[in-house]
């Protein structure tokens, strides 16, 4: 309580209370100079298109165009890409498809070996299964093309050794 009695308020209260008022006050009109001057940039007088989006702004009543989204598809393979995993998982895609991509009788005797820098390398148990996997390379290119995607493989090679990881094919 004031010594002055209760209905006068003290001045030096109402000095501090003034100062906060007018900080506050001043805050208040430099965050609507900012929205105003935020709004006056992203303003775009053409129509909307069918590419726009729009969603609503946090601190206004307005709305603000964005790009329209990503297939999430596209967003995986760009993530991919940027951590150099893609081929790696095209190498591990030829494994576990590997009797849909070359057949049951051939896949029996032969497996993928890596997948490295475009080039597939393949081993055959024996030089007759290698002989006959080279005649059929330009088919053997074309569905694993098809199967890992164009470009992902410019060249497939044949070696000749012991099947290490393809013990029975898979059904």
């Amino acid at each position: 309580m004031s010594p002055r009695g209760p209905s006068v308020p003290d001045p030096r209260r109402a000095g501090q209370a003034d100062r906060d008022e007018h900080h506050y006050a001043r805050k208040r009109w430099a965050q609507a100079r900012e929205r105003a001057r935020r709004e006056r940039r992203e303003f775009d007088p053409s129509p909307p298109s069918d590419d726009d989006w729009t969603v609503p702004e946090e601190d206004t009543d307005g709305l603000r165009r964005i790009s329209r989204p990503t297939p999430v598809g596209d967003s995986l393979e760009a993530f991919l890409a940027r951590r150099g995993w893609t081929e790696r998982l095209n190498a591990a895609t030829a494994w576990n498809r590997w009797d849909d991509m070359v057949g049951g009788d051939l896949a029996q005797h032969c497996e993928p070996v890596r997948l490295a820098g475009g080039t597939l390398v393949v081993r055959a148990e024996s030089q007759v299964w290698a002989t006959q996997l080279r005649y059929l390379l330009p088919q053997l290119k074309a569905r694993v093309e098809e199967v890992l995607g164009a470009g992902s493989v410019r060249e497939v090679r044949v070696v000749v050794g012991p099947l290490e990881g393809r013990s029975e094919p898979s059904s």
